[in-house]
């Protein structure tokens, strides 16, 4: 039966048309199950428009009791949006008109037909006020049956957990709903009480790289092998045709589930990321390790550069400085100074030789990197869930854009 050649005797008429997102073909005006918001409101391209949009339709919904977000710091952007544009978000849920943001022109004329008046709901708002107003738990006042919250917080989006918290109140669940890229599904979340812990799944076909003590490429391990508080990179073998894939992300196995002895994994960092220095390779590790000395960048959003305004240049760092944040002393920058030593033997010989030298704080104004991540998204036509502000920035036009936004330094 030579059913292989089927697809070349279909006249063009029934020949299928491969779509690549459902999102395409669906009702946009229906309702996403589950969801707030329309299907429609998934096609909207610019970052901040679709976050205040779903935050039209949440609003809109006081029994909501779960928010879904890619990364920890779309929560963040999520919550200084609305409290912009909270006169705008109310006066439209008052009347029944669903504000319309930049870049919205392709699916508004669909998506406003299912937003709908509710002047009890908007005066109910206006009684919570936006979020400057409440200094805890203001999501679980808008929302009182709120009780999830699924995003990763972990790696480097853990920096910005403690304002997270605090946006969800203390009884708010936080978890992590998985770990992958976008070539390959490596976990899910392992248990709540656990947030930064996740299992290991075996839909593809996953081995594991040995990384030395020295940060190099080891043995080439199956999960079976695989040994307690060890770091290793994912290599996976997929349906989709990647053969030995190398992901390029550093995880440490802390354990193995006692029920089908899965390993349970912590995510580390990026292991094709760092800067460097006339005397060091300078890692993602290295900076949290640096960063983990300074208790003033230990809960703040950050990014850290090549700083070469002098010579020797150093490693640079850009703080997001947000209303009432505690000033950052001088003694800051030795702090880091003392972690990069200890955190990285070859910096180590260059301070000894003045060529490591003190590292610079330049501190941006409010919600520089939300603005960043909007700006990312425009200029490279990224989805909201590849939206992210790297640990060491190394895009040339990435740090102009975050230059432009300096307004004090750390001296």
């Amino acid at each position: 039966m030579d059913s292989d050649r089927d697809y070349e005797r279909l006249d063009e008429s029934s020949k299928p048309v491969w779509i690549h997102s459902p999102l395409l073909y669906v009702d946009h005006a229906a309702p996403a199950p589950g969801f707030t918001a329309p299907w429609g409101v998934g096609l909207i391209v610019n970052y901040r428009s679709l976050l205040l949009t779903h935050a039209a339709f949440a609003l809109a919904e006081p029994s909501l009791d779960s928010l879904c977000m890619t990364w920890s710091t779309a929560l963040v952007d999520f919550v200084r949006w609305i409290e912009e544009e909270w006169e705008t978000l109310l006066n439209g849920l008052s009347v029944g008109k669903l504000p319309q943001f930049p870049e919205t022109d392709d699916v508004y004329s669909v998506i406003m037909t299912k937003f709908h008046a509710d002047p009890d709901r908007a005066e109910q708002l206006r009684k919570i006020g936006p979020p400057s107003r409440t200094a805890e738990g203001w999501l679980k006042k808008v929302w009182p049956n709120l009780e999830l919250l699924s995003a990763v917080c972990t790696g480097t989006f853990a920096r910005v957990l403690p304002q997270v918290r605090a946006y969800v109140g203390p009884d708010v669940i936080i978890r992590v709903p998985m770990y992958g890229c976008t070539e390959c599904f490596i976990s899910l979340a392992y248990h709540d009480q656990y947030p930064s812990v996740v299992k290991m799944v075996t839909e593809s076909y996953i081995e594991m790289l040995e990384i030395t003590a020295e940060g190099g490429d080891g043995e080439l391990k199956k999960l079976w092998q695989l040994e307690k508080d060890k770091l290793y990179e994912p290599v996976v073998t997929t349906r989709d045709g990647f053969w030995r894939y190398r992901v390029m992300d550093a995880v440490q196995v802390v354990g193995f589930d006692p029920v089908d002895g899965a390993p349970l994994l912590v995510y580390k960092e990026r292991r094709n990321q760092s800067m460097r220095l006339p005397f060091a390779l300078i890692t993602q590790g290295d900076i949290v390790e640096a960063v983990s000395h300074v208790d003033e960048l230990k809960h703040v959003e950050f990014t850290a550069w090549l700083d070469d305004r002098k010579v020797p240049p150093c490693v640079g760092f850009f703080v997001d400085a947000s209303p009432g944040d505690r000033l950052i002393p001088s003694t800051a920058r030795d702090a880091l100074l003392r972690g990069l030593i200890d955190a990285n033997e070859n910096f180590a010989i260059g301070a000894k030789k003045g060529s490591s030298v003190k590292p610079s704080i330049r501190i941006l104004s409010p919600g520089s990197f939300a603005e960043f991540r909007a700006w990312k998204g425009a200029a490279n036509g990224t989805g909201s869930s590849q939206i992210k502000v790297p640990l060491i920035l190394v895009d040339p036009k990435s740090q102009e854009f975050l230059l432009s936004r300096v307004i004090d330094e750390v001296h």
